[in-house]
């Protein structure tokens, strides 16, 4: 779908079917267009709440990261996060060559998204250190339902309360070499992803609330700005995760969404909406620490520090 598709189908084609729960979610991404921005913003289009579109611009992204994580309509999971943090240094589940050959996960996160719901799992673990004291980082997707993994419901949060999340531990859990995504677990999974996640799920938020502003006849002149916004978001989701440029293209999207969302006619919605939209709104600053972070040093990379 090319970006005058995207536009027309957000605008006035026909509203995907509701996403309210992961069978719905399972059924979208099923039919979900191959462009994973498309798929987010769709999906989002449909979905019952921002709670649902974060799930569509979620698992587009991990479809970015990583396309056989969701293959056939599969629902995945990144497990990263232990009980210091989601931090390179925190990861302590490791994964050891087993002796009979391949590998042997072992260890525990305490933060999974739809991990209940996950098919496969994208497990973060430490190889050992390198010569600078520093943890090596490997990838591994498992299926849940392999022996020696255990899923048990996590935490919650005050916002999007219907997105389940869990806490995971691995015991000796037998993984093969073809299992091991390529490259450096950091370089390749943990640093870009913060990017994809960031860029795809915007873009399931803003879709979600244009089929509000569908659905209650929102000015055309914000329904405007909100297709613009999510072809801007198209562009940056198919540019390098590592790239400066795309670090700065996606501060600025980030910054016109919160405030075309936050200017939104939000009275000319059903109540429910209205406080709904209240309650999951924190959702678009969760991590605003690292984006920050990520943006100044985009910026010294362009312009070696001058103003």
């Amino acid at each position: 779908m090319a970006e005058l598709e995207l536009v027309r189908a957000l605008l006035a084609g026909p509203t995907p079917p509701a996403i309210s729960s992961p069978a719905t979610l399972k059924e979208w991404l099923l039919q979900a267009p191959a462009n994973s921005i498309d798929r987010a913003a769709l999906g989002g289009l449909g979905a019952s709440g921002v709670g649902w579109a974060f799930a569509c611009g979620y698992e587009a992204a991990l479809g970015w990261l990583d396309p056989e994580a969701t293959r056939g309509g599969a629902l995945a999971a990144l497990c990263a996060t232990e009980e210091g943090g989601g931090h390179p240094r925190a990861i302590r589940t490791s994964l050891a060559p087993a002796p009979t050959g391949g590998h042997v996960l072992s260890g525990r996160k305490s933060w999974v998204t739809l991990g209940a719901h996950a098919e496969a799992l994208l497990v973060v673990a430490t190889t050992g250190l390198d010569a600078r004291g520093r943890n090596r980082l490997r990838v591994a997707r498992i299926p849940s339902t392999r022996s020696g993994v255990s899923l048990e419901p996590g935490g919650s949060t005050p916002f999007a309360p219907e997105i389940t999340h869990a806490r995971a531990r691995f015991e000796q859990v037998a993984v093969d070499e073809t299992e091991l995504l390529a490259g450096d677990g950091y370089d390749t999974v943990l640093k870009p992803f913060r990017t994809i996640e960031d860029a795809h799920v915007t873009a399931a938020v803003v879709g979600w609330a244009t089929g509000i502003a569908r659905a209650n006849g929102w000015e055309h002149g914000w329904m405007e700005e909100a297709a613009a916004l999510l072809v801007t978001l198209r562009v940056v989701g198919g540019a390098p995760p590592s790239r400066s440029e795309t670090h700065l293209l996606l501060a600025g999207a980030l910054t016109a969404s919160r405030r075309l969302l936050d200017a939104a006619p939000w009275s000319h919605a059903p109540e429910a909406v209205r406080v709904a939209w209240q309650r999951d709104r924190p959702l678009l600053d969760v991590a605003s620490a690292v984006r920050a972070a990520r943006l100044a040093a985009a910026w010294q990379d362009l312009t070696g520090g001058e103003s």
